[in-house]
């Protein structure tokens, strides 16, 4: 381990393995012509890294539209999404401003036409993508859209890029195929219809990527390689651009935790770690029924309690937090795991860092560190304590 990473449990990230693992999947949307969004909500930590491979950012809060304005991301790569819109976030984003705003719904629709009703003369052309629903609470059905387009067709200062359309995440196989072919029926007509003759389909395929064993990890661009086949044979006669954020950031990072008790109860091994379900998410709730890809460092410790054979054996690995469901590997095979001892979670890019519980017993938030593509590790983020932000502040209850 390295010297500076003593204190656990933390993050780690590796800049070259994110940097170099977009620029192949950009190669693959660029050969057919289409260009690469990356969804800040998987890792906001790894925007700087991005900043020149990364065609645009997807933001979807106004907390994320100020991260990027801290990096200092021009507003010409920022897409502006998000499902809850106010006018104050929609007027934020003109006031940024970002290139292109995505429209949930005709609330957005009329929140945006408020806000350049009030200050028109500042804004003078803004773009916009009404969202596609795809059968959930995101997006807009067919009539609704087509009641912007009309509307729009009087408001020279609009001008409609195309469509957003995003139907989940983790999905496998050609799936893509049918969803295009929804969307691509759907921009035919209004392309037709309001003769869009530049029309954007901008598409989150959601695709798969593999973390636990069992998982093929022997092709990691294999979808995005079949889905480049597909669309070129396809031969779509709009633009397709991928927005991406799991399949950018799962492989670039790992999470480090320490075994901190090791002891059998009830006929079973147990490992407790410093970390737990509060830092870990891959996929889901289902975190303890299946196991991840984990590395075993054994450490020269004096604080083991116990001795053990130098045998493999079954243990449960559980977290710090207080309740039964913090179960982080329900069995997994350690050769006599120690107090001390570190384990390695990896593929941990994507969303554990976002999507954690982390004020649950109030324990500190990790740190967070990055390798940069010159192998120096450089510290992101200091442990946070949270227990502040689960107390009163500045109150005299005497």
């Amino acid at each position: 381990m390295n010297a500076d990473l003593q204190k656990t449990p933390y993050y780690l990230f590796d800049e070259a393995e994110c940097v170099n693992r977009t620029q192949k999947i950009k190669e693959e949307i660029a050969a057919w012509g289409g260009r690469i969004c990356y969804a800040i909500k998987a890792n906001p930590f790894l925007i700087p890294s991005l900043l020149h491979v990364i065609d645009k950012f997807e933001v979807c809060s106004p907390g994320e539209l100020q991260i990027c304005q801290k990096y200092g991301v021009p507003g010409d790569k920022i897409l502006f999404s998000g499902v809850v819109k106010t006018k104050q976030d929609i007027m934020a984003a003109l006031e940024y401003p970002v290139d292109v705003i995505t429209l949930e719904s005709l609330t957005h629709w009329h929140y945006l036409k408020e806000c350049l009703n009030e200050r028109k003369e500042e804004f003078e052309k803004v773009k916009i993508l009404p969202r596609l629903s795809s059968g959930a609470q995101f997006g807009m059905e067919e009539a609704q859209i087509y009641q912007i387009l009309e509307e729009q067709t009087a408001m020279e200062q609009i001008v409609v890029e195309g469509i957003h359309y995003f139907t989940g995440t983790q999905k496998k196989g050609n799936k893509y195929e049918k969803e295009l072919k929804v969307a691509a029926e759907f921009i035919e007509n209004i392309r037709q219809k309001y003769e869009m003759d530049d029309c954007i389909l901008e598409y989150g395929p959601g695709l798969a990527v593999p973390y636990f064993v069992g998982d093929d990890f022997s092709n990691p661009f294999g979808l995005i390689r079949q889905m480049r086949e597909h669309i070129k044979e396809a031969a779509y006669p709009f633009r397709i651009d991928v927005e991406l954020g799991r399949y950018i950031a799962a492989s670039c990072g790992k999470y480090v935790t320490s075994i901190v008790d090791v002891k059998k109860a009830d006929e079973r091994n147990y490992c407790l770690i410093d970390g737990g379900i509060h830092h870990i998410n891959y996929y889901g709730s289902n975190m303890a029924m299946r196991t991840p890809m984990i590395s075993h460092i054994k450490q020269n410790s004096d604080l083991a309690v116990d001795s053990r054979e130098e045998e493999s054996q079954e243990y449960m690995v559980c977290g710090s937090l207080c309740t039964f469901a913090d179960i982080v590997v329900r069995g997994m095979s350690l050769e006599s795991p120690k107090i001390g001892d570190i384990l390695v979670f990896e593929n941990i890019g994507a969303y554990s860092i976002t999507e954690g519980s982390y004020l649950f017993l109030s324990r500190d938030l990790p740190d967070i560190y990055l390798k940069t593509t010159g192998g120096k590790v450089v510290p992101l983020r200091e442990g946070v304590s949270s227990y502040e932000i689960n107390s009163h502040k500045g109150m005299d209850f005497e």
